[in-house]
């Protein structure tokens, strides 16, 4: 582009060495946003540069420099699956910049219109991914309070990662609150938000806005000026779904209405609570699908990972990794889960189910739900054939992690999970040795073990 090293001029120097703008990918009140390639780590990025005018004296810019100031603090410091990345950042005198994580598929915007909306089992999975993140952010001291479908980016079918922390509110480590912007977009702010009181609750309330629109085409509450809009906001009455879209679940209206409640004691209390009911819903919307369509869906499967005991270890990014490298199926009564003999390439968990364990076709154990099997293989050099079959003697869900996409997963991953194999492989060493032990008192002449 002719004029692509222009914006740089005010940026720290050698900062044009490393980014190649490609193209323009938008352009708003605070700044431009562009595709560039980094060139230092290889990776194509979406860099924001902020306008000159930001840096100038005109008090009416002190909230948006205040804003890219809020941004550049927290860039680097909240890593999640469903948050976009902030590789690098910087602030100076005179320029501020973001080189983000680049997605190509825009924002959440173009969902939002009656002829291009998603499928509502799809939505519900995108409400509770961003749901995840603010929960991730929330626990972080971290309030969005500016959640909106165009800061939300669109990943692919059933994902979303929540952007643009400009307008945050933190909590720092000496518990005095940071309220960096005192804006918002009126038509997704909660009203406590209008009497300046902000609360996670604000995150809940923006979310079912961007819900409603994601399922409908349209707002809850909608105006044609600002003080029209913030009295409905105040005062007015939500329309059921069914008057936007005949054919949504008539359910739904109970969850908008927990979401987008004007009392704090009537909205949902906190995260947890959102993501549990979007969790059954999720559900309850598959179980209207076919049978032979249906298959877990990832929320709906992160909450029943999410407690198992086996995994508290892993936090909610990595938790999030392995569904992400896992696959999943729903299986019938007598499936061979896995067959003596056969290559050992991946490790299984028995989310739902039961299964016997034979080896050369005599019963030697039985698996419940919620146990992890075939993880030796993770951690041999030349893993060795499968030393066992495994039978579903019921209806259930299991998942599997190929190794190899194991062994490409992050540090932090592999490491927690290393150590949730050796939890097991010690476990079962332990009962091993008791069986042991039951059969030498059992076999010896005197009675004991000693013998």
């Amino acid at each position: 582009m002719p004029n692509a090293a222009k914006p740089f001029a005010a940026l720290p120097a050698g900062l044009s060495q490393r980014y190649e703008i490609r193209s323009e990918l938008g352009r708003g009140a605070t700044g431009t946003v562009y595709l560039a390639q980094d060139t230092f780590a290889q990776r194509e990025v979406a860099l924001k540069v902020a306008h000159a005018s930001v840096f100038n004296d005109d008090p009416a810019q002190a909230l948006v420099r205040k804003a890219w100031l809020n941004e550049v603090h927290l860039a680097g410091s909240l890593h999640h699956p469903y948050i976009v990345e902030i590789y690098d950042a910087g602030f100076g005198d005179n320029s501020a910049y973001l080189a983000m994580e680049y997605l190509a598929h825009g924002t959440l915007e173009p969902y939002t219109k009656a002829d291009t909306l998603k499928p509502v089992s799809e939505v519900l999975e995108i409400a509770y991914k961003c749901a995840s993140a603010l929960n991730y952010a929330g626990r972080s001291g971290i309030i969005h309070r500016d959640i909106k479908p165009a800061n939300l980016q669109y990943v692919g079918p059933g994902e979303a990662k929540v952007c643009d922390f400009g307008a945050a509110y933190w909590s720092s480590s000496n518990n005095e609150a940071t309220q960096v912007m005192d804006i918002g977009s009126l038509a997704y702010m909660a009203p406590e938000l209008f009497r300046q009181w902000v609360t996670p609750q604000a995150d809940i309330y923006a979310l079912g806005v961007v819900l409603h629109q994601l399922l409908t085409g349209q707002r809850p509450f909608d105006a044609p000026d600002q003080a029209s809009l913030m009295y409905k906001i105040l005062n007015g009455e939500r329309e059921p779904l069914t008057s936007f879209r005949h054919d949504l679940p008539t359910n739904l209206n109970a969850l908008l209405d927990k979401m987008l409640a004007r009392s704090l004691e009537d909205r949902f209390a906190n995260w947890p609570s959102v993501l549990s009911a979007l969790s059954s819903h999720i559900t309850a919307t598959l179980r209207m699908k076919p049978a032979a369509n249906r298959r877990p869906a990832e929320a709906e499967l992160y909450d029943q990972l999410r407690k198992l005991p086996l995994l508290a270890s892993l936090n909610d990014a990595q938790l999030w990794e392995l569904l992400r490298i896992s696959r999943w199926r729903k299986i019938k009564a007598g499936t061979v889960l896995m067959r003596e003999g056969d290559d050992a390439l991946s490790c299984y968990l028995l989310l739902k189910g039961e299964a016997t364990v034979t080896q050369k076709g005599q019963l030697i154990a039985l698996l419940n739900p919620g146990t992890l099997f075939g993880e030796l293989a993770f951690a041999e050099e030349t893993p060795a054939p499968r030393a066992a079959t495994l039978t579903a003697t019921c209806d259930g869900i299991i998942g599997k992690w190929p190794n190899a996409r194991l062994n490409t997963a992050s540090t932090g991953l592999q490491s927690e999970m290393l150590k949730i194999f050796f939890r097991l492989s010690t476990e079962r060493l332990k009962q091993a040795d008791e069986r042991y032990l039951r059969l030498c008192r059992h076999y010896s002449p005197n009675g004991n073990s000693d013998a």
